[in-house]
C-alpha cells in the first residue's frame, strides 16, 4: 500500500511539473469557456451582459449589450460606431482584448467598435443580428463580418438532440459523461490540451470535417442564400458591410497547397457570383512564413502575433475605403 501511495505522489508531481512547464513556456493553452459567458436561453446564443468570464484561460469582459470590451470600466467615446459580427476568432479567445485585432483597431480609428462576436456563431446568426442591431443602434456607420471556414457548419452544439434520441439511454449517459470530462480538462489543463491535440491531430480533424460540408451542394446553396439575404438587407438599409475571410492553421501547415484551399475557392465563387466584395486574407497568411499566427495546437484561433498581423491588414483596408 505504501509503494502505491508513493507512486501516486510521484506521478502527481510529474503531472504537476509538466503542467507548470507547459504553461510557463506557453506550449499550449486552456480551451475552456465559462458557462456564465453565454446566454444559452436566447433564440440566438449571445454573450451575457455586463459579465466577467474566463475563456481560453483569459479573463474577458462584456458591456451592457454583451459586446466584448477591454475592461469593466470601459466607455465608448465616439458618435460613430463600427459593428463587428463574428465568432470566437474575432472575439479573440486566448488573447487579452487590447492585444486582439479589435482591441488594436480601437486605438487606431476614430470610431467606437461594437464587438458583437460570439463563440459558435455562423453566417445565419450574422444575418439575423444585423437586422436586430440595425434597429437598436443608430450610430453604426459600418459593419464588418468576419467569416471563418467553419461558418458553414449551421448546427448548434457538438451533438444534436436528434442524434442522441437515436441512441439508447446508457450510450447517451456515457457520451454526456465524456463530454463533461473533456470540458473540465480543457478548462483546467494545458497538458491535456497539448496531449489531445498531439494524439488526435485536432487541426487536421477539424479541417477534414469541413471538407464534407463544402462538398454538399445543399449546404452551399443555403450558405449562398444566407449571404444574399444579409447583403440585400444591408443594401436596403444603406448599411456598408465589409466581409473578411480568415484561413485555418492546417492550411498553412500544408503550405497552402491548392487541394487544401478548396473551401476558400468555393466561398469566393459564391461572393463573386453575387457581386459582393470579399476581403480574403488567405494569401497574406500563406505568404507570412516567419510569425506564428495561430495559438498552439489550435485549428483556427489567432495568437497575439496573428492578431497584430490581421490588424495591420484591416487598417490598410479601412484607410483605403
Amino acid at each position: 500500500m505504501r509503494i502505491i501511495i508513493i507512486n501516486l505522489i510521484i506521478f502527481s508531481l510529474i503531472i504537476l511539473s509538466a503542467e507548470i512547464i507547459i504553461r510557463t513556456l506557453k506550449l499550449s493553452q486552456l480551451q475552456g469557456v465559462d458557462r456564465n459567458l453565454l446566454n444559452l436561453k436566447s433564440e440566438t446564443v449571445l454573450n451575457q451582459r455586463n459579465t466577467e468570464a474566463v475563456i481560453f484561460g483569459i479573463t474577458a469582459y462584456t458591456d451592457k449589450y454583451g459586446f466584448r470590451i477591454p475592461s469593466k470600466d470601459f466607455k465608448y467615446k465616439y458618435s460613430s460606431s463600427i459593428l463587428v459580427l463574428g465568432d470566437s476568432v474575432s472575439f479573440g479567445v486566448g488573447v487579452d482584448e487590447i492585444k486582439t485585432f479589435i482591441g488594436i483597431l480601437r486605438n487606431k480609428i476614430n470610431s467606437n467598435i461594437y464587438n458583437a462576436s460570439v463563440a459558435g456563431h455562423n453566417i445565419i446568426d450574422y444575418s439575423n443580428l444585423i437586422k436586430e442591431y440595425n434597429q437598436t443602434f443608430e450610430d453604426i456607420s459600418k459593419v464588418i463580418v468576419f467569416i471563418c471556414l467553419n461558418d458553414i457548419h449551421f448546427a448548434k452544439g457538438v451533438i444534436k438532440n436528434v442524434e442522441l434520441q437515436e441512441k439508447d439511454n446508457s450510450e447517451i449517459f456515457y457520451i454526456k459523461i465524456l463530454q463533461k470530462i473533456n470540458i473540465y480538462l480543457r478548462n483546467k489543463s494545458a497538458l491535456f490540451v497539448l496531449l489531445k491535440s498531439k494524439f488526435t491531430k485536432s487541426d487536421e480533424r477539424h479541417f477534414d470535417l469541413l471538407t464534407d460540408y463544402y462538398n454538399n451542394k445543399n449546404i452551399l446553396k443555403e450558405y449562398k442564400n444566407t449571404i444574399l439575404e444579409l447583403h440585400n438587407f444591408s443594401k436596403l438599409k444603406k448599411i456598408k458591410v465589409d466581409y473578411v475571410m480568415l484561413p485555418y492553421s492546417y492550411q498553412l501547415k500544408k503550405n497552402c497547397n491548392k487541394e487544401f484551399l478548396d473551401p476558400q475557392k468555393k466561398i469566393n465563387e459564391i461572393f463573386t457570383s453575387l457581386k459582393i466584395n470579399l476581403f480574403d486574407l488567405t494569401n497574406e497568411f500563406c505568404q507570412e512564413k516567419e510569425k506564428k499566427l495561430f495559438l498552439n495546437y489550435d485549428p483556427v484561433h489567432l495568437s497575439e502575433s496573428g492578431h497584430q498581423f490581421v490588424s495591420n491588414l484591416l487598417i490598410k483596408k479601412l484607410n483605403n475605403n
